[in-house]
């Protein structure tokens, strides 16, 4: 069993925030354990869809969306079984965006557990981190430090 909670403070209001975490057809941007979705069916506010994950893996999911209050994803088949919530709430002139992670994982991932909730713990908080600076504007790049070979350090006279 996989347990997540992870809330982020989003200085931009609820439309803006909403505008972006519902366009789910984009997931894979910020949850990096997707490569890609396919949609199989869609009413009103409920879509079933095919989640391709990394190693070949595949699941499906039922995604009920509740505009502008948050977004419930519940696994239905894979490697992944459970709920992850989605909610949004405003506070003042921004936005608490929090995710609440509720898994069993199955299969090969299952005998991996503690490595993998590592791992959907990491990709969580980096999701909720892309979310806040598209939403806030913030165009962040990796941070690149200077990469030196063996050979230099032999050298370096610091």
């Amino acid at each position: 069993m996989v347990e997540i909670s992870l809330k982020i403070q989003i200085n931009a209001p609820q439309e803006k925030v909403w505008k972006i975490v519902s366009k789910i057809d984009n997931d894979p941007a910020y949850w990096k354990g997707m490569t890609r979705v396919r949609n199989i069916s869609k009413e009103q506010n409920a879509i079933t869809r095919d989640v391709f994950l990394g190693g070949g893996n595949k699941g499906q999911q039922r995604v009920i969306l509740f505009p502008k209050d948050g977004i419930h994803i519940k696994w239905l088949k894979g490697p992944i079984t459970g709920i992850k919530d989605i909610m949004l709430s405003s506070r003042n002139d921004a936005t608490v965006l929090e995710v609440q992670i509720n898994y069993m994982l199955v299969g090969v991932v299952g005998l991996f557990s503690k490595n993998t909730a590592k791992y959907l713990q990491k990709e969580a908080e980096l999701a909720l981190q892309s979310i806040k600076e598209e939403s806030e504007g913030i165009q962040q790049g990796p941070f690149l430090e200077e990469r030196k070979q063996w050979a230099d350090l032999i050298h370096d006279k610091k």
